[in-house]
Order: C-alpha cells, then structure tokens, then sequence
C-alpha cells in the first residue's frame, strides 16, 4: 500500500500562509510519503455551493481559497525527490485539451517523471458556464481529453479529431518524463463508468460516498480490465481516509489504521489522508506523517506474514 498526504486547506493549519505547506510536503517527501495531493475549484456559484452543502455536506466554505492544483504542485515539485504529484480530482473537462496536456508535461519534466493525476467531470455547472464549456456529454468529453493528452505526450506531429475539438500536424513540447503518464479517474461505481476507465486511463480514485460496496467495485473494476486486456491488478485504487474519532472528539489514529488496513484488503493500492482534518495546528503535522509512514511498514509485515 502507498500513502499519500492531501495537503488542500493545510495552510489553514499555519494562519493561511501556504510556504509552510511546501515545507510540509518536503518534510513527508523525506520521510517516505508517496504522493502528494490537493483538489480542483476553478470557483462557485453561490446558490449552487449552498445546496451541495445542505445535499453533500460539502466541507469547504464559499470563500475557502482554492490554490490551482497543477500551479501549487509544480511547487512542490521543486521541494521534493521522491513522491508522487497528484490530484485527486482536477475537473479536466473544463479545460481546453491541448493546454491541460502542457500543464501536466510541463509538471512531469519539472519533478522528473512524477505526475500522477486524478481527473473527473466535477458537478457544478457553474464552473462550465464560466469558462464556456459544455455541461452536456462531459462524461464522453472525458475520453476524448485524455486521448488528446496521450497523443499530444508522446507525439509531435500530434494529430487528433475528437467530437468537440481536433488538431492536425500540432507539435506540443515537452514530453513527459514518463511513458505513460497515470490517469485516474474519479467517477461513480458503474460498469459504463469501470469500462471508461480501462480504455483509457489506469485506475479509479473513490468517492468517500461509495465506500459501501467498496470490495465489490473493485472486484468489477478489476474484471473490467481484464475483459479489456489489461492486467486487472494493474489498476490503481486510491482512496481518502478520514480519521476515525473518540466520543470526546479527539482523532483515534488506532482505529483509523483498523478502517485504513482494511480497506487495503480489499483492494485500495493508495490511501490519502489530509491534514487539515486530522489535524488542528501544524505543529501536530509530524506526527501524522510518522504515522501514514507506519502504516507501510505494518502493512508489509502483514503482507509477509500471510505469505
């Protein structure tokens, strides 16, 4: 199993300044974290955000400072060796292909091949509205957008024609680092949705609302990719882990590890914990990270155990 950190809304940990979340995540880099992760608002509607809150209990207030996921990681890049640069959910599909395609290349090459990205159609329309997009079809328009991307990573001349956007003869530099940089696609536990994601991308990152028939999505996830060829213990499962807590309110990291374990039995490969909700000042940072990191080590003398 890897562990990650989600370190959107951690600069409230340290009076809203965000340089000491670069510190934090070269500090959980040196450490032995695997991925470093935030999430993606391009912004809100007022009216729309209120009924996700009342409807999802959506945990960010309107005026929560939303860092663009993909500018804040090409920071973190520059203060780390070793682990991964992920976001959980970038709404890919309100960006224009060809620019998402340079972005990610361009945080590729900047960390040396360490780009490892989560991509859904997000929910609000208002975001489409304001950057003239289409709302309609946009599960579909995920596909086209990654094969864009793919096309444009590892080809120039790059030539594509997609139902809504096409290039020819476009050469787009640089190249990613990695052959085949990840795709993770967070979208709900479906077959039409399991079947998008094996034919274009490499795992699934999970909505906390469908960990109830978590094993039996991942059974079908890997099914899935085997039906299409693909080697169904290749595909990434990550999920985000919040923390279990006492009557009292206080986090209860031992039965956080018992919830995190088990999950892995049944089949996540990266669990993600953020310390914004684990934690209430960033002086208690360390030792969650010392805790995440822990999680490896318990988790592979399990695994030996059983073999």
């Amino acid at each position: 199993m890897q562990v990650g950190l989600n370190i959107l809304g951690a600069e409230n940990l340290y009076a809203g300044q965000i340089r000491p979340v670069l510190d934090l995540a070269a500090a959980a880099d040196r450490a032995g974290i695997d991925m470093i992760s935030t999430g993606d608002h391009l912004g809100f509607d007022a009216a729309a955000h209120a009924e996700r809150v009342r409807t999802h209990n959506f945990p960010f207030p309107l005026d929560h400072d939303w860092y663009e996921p993909l500018s804040l990681l090409s920071s973190v890049a520059a203060v780390t060796d070793r682990a991964l640069l992920n976001v959980s959910v970038l709404i890919a599909t309100v960006r224009p292909p060809v620019l998402l395609a340079k972005q990610i290349a361009t945080l590729d090459r900047i960390s040396g091949g360490r780009a490892a990205i989560g991509m859904g159609v997000g929910w609000q329309e208002a975001e489409y509205t304001a950057t003239n997009m289409p709302f309609d079809a946009r599960f579909g328009r995920m596909e086209d957008t990654v094969r864009a991307c793919r096309e444009l990573w590892t080809r120039a001349p790059a030539s594509f024609q997609g139902r809504e956007y096409s290039f020819e003869n476009f050469h787009a530099r640089p190249f990613p680092v990695q052959d085949r940089v990840p795709v993770i696609f967070g979208f709900g536990p479906s077959q039409r949705n399991f079947d998008r994601i094996a034919r274009v991308a490499d795992g699934w990152t999970v909505n906390p609302a469908d960990m109830r028939t978590f094993s039996e999505s991942v059974t079908l996830l890997r099914e899935t990719f085997e039906a299409h060829g693909r080697d169904p213990h290749s595909a990434v499962v990550q999920v985000s882990v919040g923390p279990e807590r006492r009557d009292d309110g206080t986090v209860d990291l031992d039965a956080t590890a018992d919830k995190t374990r088990a999950w892995h039995a049944a089949g996540a490969t990266v669990a993600v914990f953020r310390p914004a909700t684990f934690c209430a000042a960033g002086e208690e940072v360390p030792e969650l990270i010392e805790w995440a990191v822990g999680l490896k080590t318990a988790g592979a003398d399990t695994a030996a155990a059983r073999g």
